[in-house]
């Protein structure tokens, strides 16, 4: 099924799916200050180990919220023990738009750093954003206490926001001041535009985002040919007098991470499915044996009456059938017609394909699109004259609520609950950044996001997914992104990590979080395709696979263990040591032994050593063996 590794282009492809290595950070220091400079951004800037910002980039976001790489000159760096010092310049070259600009990064032992950018659009360009965006992280920071100075020069006193916020928790910024840990303060200054900020837990990133140019401004916009911009963030970190004692001691350490399981955590194991891939429903059904024998007892596919046809409900059928599971119907409803109209004609026509359901997820089609929580809204009718509608057209049927697209859409529209069953939404960390640190550290959005629609979900069941780490659908554009280069592209649908095993541990990561936090059930991926468990052959890259009808992802091995699972106890996993802990999962089997599953998203190996643990069978997947 694989080739052996043998270079670092197969191990590449083995545990990323391209060839493609990834990035490596370069790790500034002056005195405390620390910062990690990775393509042409800023990440992880700390002051004695404790996170600070957890990046700063300057970015060219195209007219449809795309963010194409720029190209980028190799730095210039010069580094003392108590500064450092960075320049380097950058061009973005998309569809004959070209942005060009020029970049110095400092730092110093004294607290103070800086990132400066100033650059000129050489053609006319259509730009959503164009500028810095500032990230906080939001281990430390939700629910905390920030100073605002505004625009203006007002000052206010507010917090992160706890929850996920659906609009922009705070507007108007010109700097923003906050204590990362008791008597460590830091002002972060923003000059050149206007910013303001969102929460983007909505897309699962791990940060509260500061961002140039509001959102209530039209978008796109163009920037002429000559347009000039100069934008900087200054950072200015503070100890009090003996304000280091609050900070995180540093410890002897011997770099082991050190896990212990823990009693039954009180959840269980919620049923695992898989998706539909309707634009490749040929693949799904050659797919569909493997699929069985994987456990799978869960499927949700999408029928849109707008592009999909009897066709796509015989397969269905068919689909369900061969693999014994039960079917979730996602409908996203054309709104065209009255809704008992349209709704009977649906019901008559999934009738006609003897398609059994075992609940139907039903919202406006328009909520496919994204919309500010401020409106405008969609016309049509309302959510509660659809849910009362697909009662009568489908008697006795679970009717599910919430929408098709992510959490964002679901968060910014919170429609009611009344007359559900049930809520879904999916997600996917594509949306901002591609970069494999930051798809790991989505899994940290996970009980945000849940505890969020708990508070407006009114205690009814939450299901998620399909989802997987590339986009299905693009509320904020045309489309998905295409990815013909099989890299790493933001907001693509073609995610080449979906192949190798960094995917197949996102998605351990990505179950263990959603069962923690009780999700009714949890759906990933696809049978085959782009967000496929199982090989089929197709017109994207797919390096090292044969044109074999019975290879598999490495996730396909995590789905058919989780699918296993179904029902049964969680066990705690408790880390204590340095760095970042494996993604882990335990739980109880029916014979009273533990199951655990761990997965490295980090960069490096990672040693651990697991107390408690007498005898058992050990399974490794690994780039050099794994099948």
């Amino acid at each position: 099924m694989f080739d052996r590794p043998s270079s670092i282009s197969d191990h590449a492809i083995a545990c990323f799916g391209t060839a493609q290595p990834p990035s490596r950070p370069h790790v500034l220091r002056a005195g405390p200050l620390s910062a990690e400079l990775e393509d042409g951004a800023v990440r992880a800037i700390r002051w004695r180990d404790v996170e600070i910002l957890r990046g700063v980039a300057f970015l060219v976001r195209d007219a449809h919220w795309g963010t194409p790489s720029a190209q980028l000159s190799d730095p210039e760096v010069t580094e003392t023990p108590g500064r450092f010092d960075v320049r380097f310049q950058g061009l973005v070259d998309k569809d004959g738009q070209r942005f060009r600009y020029e970049v110095r990064i400092g730092g110093s032992a004294d607290g103070e750093f800086v990132f400066e950018a100033a650059g000129m659009a050489e053609t006319d360009i259509l730009t959503c954003r164009t500028g810095f965006v500032v990230l906080h992280p939001i281990a430390g920071m939700a629910g905390r206490p920030v100073r605002i100075e505004h625009a203006d020069g007002s000052e206010e006193e507010s917090c992160f926001p706890a929850l996920v916020s659906p609009g922009q928790p705070i507007f108007s910024i010109r700097s923003l001041a906050h204590e990362p840990a008791p008597g460590l303060h830091a002002l972060c200054r923003l000059d050149g535009d206007v910013f303001e900020m969102e929460d983007q837990r909505n897309w699962t990133d791990a940060s509260f985002k500061t961002y140039v140019r509001p959102l209530a401004l039209p978008t796109p916009y163009l920037l002429s040919a000559g347009t000039r911009l100069e934008q900087a963030v200054r950072l200015t970190v503070r100890e009090e007098a003996g304000g280091d004692k609050g900070l995180p001691a540093a410890r002897p350490s011997d770099g082991v991470q050190r896990l212990t399981l823990g009693e039954a955590l009180g959840a269980t194991m919620p049923p695992v499915g898989v998706g539909i891939d309707t634009l490749r429903l040929p693949a799904q059904e050659a797919g569909v044996s493997l699929i069985r024998d994987a456990g799978v007892r869960l499927l949700v596919g999408r029928y849109d009456p707008r592009i999909s046809g009897d066709e796509t409900l015989a397969a269905f059928t068919r689909l369900v059938e061969a693999t014994g599971a039960e079917l979730l119907l996602e409908l996203p409803l054309p709104c065209r017609e009255a809704p008992d109209t349209e709704l009977g004609g649906i019901a008559a026509r999934i009738d006609a394909a003897r398609l059994p359901l075992s609940g139907l997820t039903v919202a406006p089609a328009a909520y496919l699109r994204s919309h500010q929580p401020s409106g405008p809204w969609p016309d049509g009718p309302s959510f509660a004259d659809i849910y009362q509608a697909t009662r009568r057209a489908f008697p006795g049927l679970p009717v599910g609520g919430g929408v098709h697209a992510y959490f964002s859409e679901l968060n910014r529209a919170r429609p009611p609950t009344v007359g559900c069953d049930y809520v879904s939404f999916c997600t996917s960390p594509l949306v901002h950044a591609a970069d494999e640190r930051s798809i790991a550290q989505s899994l940290e959005a996970l009980p945000a996001i849940m505890e969020t629609a708990r508070s407006f979900c009114g205690g009814l069941p939450i299901r998620v997914g399909p989802s997987a780490i590339g986009m299905r659908d693009n509320p904020y554009g045309p489309g998905p992104v295409d990815n013909p280069g099989n890299g790493r592209v933001p907001m693509a649908r073609m995610d080449p990590r979906q192949r190798g095993l960094f995917g197949a541990g996102w998605y351990l990561g990505y179950v263990a979080g959603l069962a923690r936090q009780g999700a009714a059930s949890v759906t990933l991926g696809a049978m085959a395709g782009e967000f496929g468990f199982v090989y089929r052959a197709g017109e994207w890259p797919q390096p090292w696979f044969y044109h074999e009808p019975a290879a598999v992802y490495p996730a396909y091995h995590v789905l058919r263990a989780v699918t296993s699972a179904g029902g049964a106890p969680l066990v705690e996993c408790r880390f204590d040591g340095p760095g970042e802990p494996p993604v882990a999962l335990a739980w109880q089997r029916p014979d009273g032994a533990v199951e655990l599953w761990l997965a490295n998203l980090t960069a490096g190996p990672i040693q651990l050593e697991i107390a408690g643990v007498r005898g058992g069978r050990l399974h490794m997947l690994t780039a050099p063996d794994f099948a």
